[in-house]
């Protein structure tokens, strides 16, 4: 079972789905902006992360989908709200499409999600982007560059300094494979819970068009809004914002 972190002990069940460059901290500056007697809000480390450092896998995206119905199941949530931020986003749709979410998903929240297709990078960016593993400046120069370097370089090293103390190696090369290689769209089944998607107005890269392509048509009763002062990472740039609209999407889907 993945290591994870619970917060409030509220009756609406949350389940936050993390980024591929850090574990569930990336979650940790809107947490205070949550109401700790109306939401249970669990935080999940995917393997290689966190509280899931040690452990060991296949590192893909059926895998942290697998894991985290395998959570909600263990936590005996017989119901519960699905978010899911970049990468963690793309594991939240292949989880929504399992028959053994249909009846206790209620909601799926995705910001700035990686489509279920994937997202292949071109020669240039799986370049820059696979230098991560190994570099953990371009880990924040990475971060810079989904958030339209508008943060200064405060933000980079701060999410760099995340980085390097959350994740693995070899989850950020082998993690980076699974979001722009694997394609598990073939899989989408008919989720009828709500379904928000969320994007940055500062975040190049995965762009209302992005959603509108390659995410909308899986999702057809989806709301699709922008996150105004957001990049790629509306929990670290917008906390309070972003913590209202999850909560209250998950409190609407009840």
């Amino acid at each position: 079972m993945l290591g994870y972190t619970s917060i409030g002990q509220g009756p609406i069940r949350i389940l936050a789905a993390h980024t591929w460059l850090c574990d569930h901290q990336t979650y940790a500056p809107m947490m205070p902006f949550v109401d700790p007697d109306k939401f249970t809000v669990v935080l999940p480390d995917f393997r290689g992360y966190g509280k899931s450092r040690d452990q060991k896998g296949e590192f893909t995206v059926r895998e942290m989908g697998s894991d985290l119905l395998e959570l909600a199941e263990q936590l005996d949530w017989r119901e519960f709200h699905l978010v899911g931020n970049s990468m963690g986003g793309q594991a939240a749709q292949w989880a929504v499409f399992q028959k053994a979410a249909f009846e206790k998903v209620r909601s799926l929240t995705l910001l700035c999600s990686v489509p279920a297709q994937g997202f292949p990078l071109d020669e240039q960016g799986a370049a820059f982007f696979g230098s991560a593993a190994d570099d953990v400046e371009v880990r924040g120069q990475c971060a810079a560059a989904v958030t339209s370097g508008r943060l200064g370089a405060g933000f980079a090293r701060h999410v760099a300094k995340l980085s390097l103390g959350t994740a693995t190696t070899d989850a950020i090369r082998r993690y980076l494979n699974a979001w722009t290689q694997e394609d598990v769209s073939a899989e989408a089944r008919d989720f009828k819970g709500v379904v928000n998607v969320f994007v940055g107005a500062h975040d190049p890269v995965l762009t209302e068009a992005v959603m509108r392509e390659k995410v909308l048509p899986l999702f057809p009763q989806a709301t699709l809004a922008t996150i105004e002062g957001a990049g790629h990472y509306p929990a670290l740039e917008a906390p309070a914002r972003t913590a209202e609209l999850i909560c209250a999407g998950a409190s609407q889907a009840q």
